[in-house]
């Protein structure tokens, strides 16, 4: 990784992640080289991963009960 290439670690979810910084919802490949990035900085893999899946799958739950709950008559 040349020093261009660096991670920038002040992009990161939880209590790491810079007070201030604009709000909003970021897509499946921003969460994933945020992952990567994190991975680069000295995170851990493990734990990168398992936050990647579990945030993907609660938001796939939450479109399956909004789905759900809009088909109720």
């Amino acid at each position: 990784m040349t020093e261009s290439e660096q991670p920038d670690v002040r992009r990161r979810h939880g209590p790491e992640r810079e007070l201030g910084q604009e709000e909003r919802e970021l897509t499946q490949e921003e969460r994933a080289l945020e992952a990567i990035w994190a991975i680069g900085a000295g995170a851990d893999p493990t734990a990168e991963a398992f936050r990647l899946s579990n945030e993907f799958t609660d938001r796939q739950t939450a479109r399956f009960w909004a789905w759900l709950r809009r088909r109720k008559p």
